[in-house]
């Protein structure tokens, strides 16, 4: 089976680390590929840059996803999640909403450990989407960037499991989510020196994927995920100052 794997920044080298961390838990035969958007930001730290994304991840879903069996969109607010199952002909699955499910199998509370402060609006915001409130023990912050993750692994190390720490000492977490797709790699590392599952997104959505594939499940079009109503759109470059039809 085949995977595409979406990139919402422009950061090929995390494009690259994130192919790799899902080739890592992919089992033989599964191949990924992954696509760096092509215009945006180059890290995702705010709600103007994640809704940026979007256009990304549904430009390469119309364009691309009929070559795979399944669709990843590696944010881990997931934007954009529900309008990609509606267009998209195969599932499509987004690292947050991955990895929260995997964690309600293992623990009764998992706390998300993200980066800088102000992204911590964004991940309640995605909790809440996902209807999981009353699962998600606390949401703790770093003063990590997202490319600090990848520039620094070990600085990053250390600030993930301090807060993480904290999250399991004072929140009651009984699981640890990596929340930025960036932090993924160090899954290993910080699960070793914790009495508790760390989980990254993107081998939650691999392991989904292929599950969901092997089961033969289809998205639902009864409702929430119909493909949109036919009618007549004005495309973005049609906007464009001197553009003409």
């Amino acid at each position: 089976m085949r995977f595409l794997l979406l990139n919402p920044n422009t950061t090929e080298s995390m494009t690259h680390d994130m192919e790799e961390q899902a080739r890592r838990y992919a089992r033989p035969g599964t191949e990924i590929e992954g696509v760096t958007a092509p215009f945006g930001a180059t890290s995702i730290e705010g709600f103007y840059e994640e809704e940026y994304a979007i256009m990304h991840f549904l430009q390469a879903i119309r364009q691309r996803a009929e070559e795979f069996d399944g669709v990843i969109l590696a944010c881990y607010g997931d934007p954009g999640l529900h309008a990609a199952r509606e267009i998209s002909p195969v599932p499509v699955v987004g690292i947050a909403e991955a990895s929260m499910l995997m964690a309600c199998t293992v623990a009764h509370k998992f706390s998300i450990v993200t980066v800088i402060p102000r992204v911590k609006p964004m991940i309640e915001h995605t909790v809440k989407l996902h209807g999981l409130e009353s699962r998600c023990a606390s949401i703790r912050t770093t003063p990590l960037s997202v490319l600090d993750c990848e520039a620094d692994p070990t600085a990053a190390e250390r600030e993930i499991l301090n807060a993480s720490k904290a999250a399991i000492e004072e929140d009651g977490a009984e699981a640890i989510l990596l929340g930025c797709g960036g932090m993924g790699p160090l899954d290993q590392t910080v699960g070793a020196a914790l009495s508790v599952p760390v989980i990254d997104g993107i081998p939650c959505a691999v392991k989904l994927l292929e599950g969901i594939v092997d089961y033969g499940l289809t998205t639902s079009r009864a409702a929430a995920y119909k493909a949109p109503e036919e009618k007549e759109f004005v495309e973005i470059g049609s906007l464009a100052p001197g553009a003409t039809a």
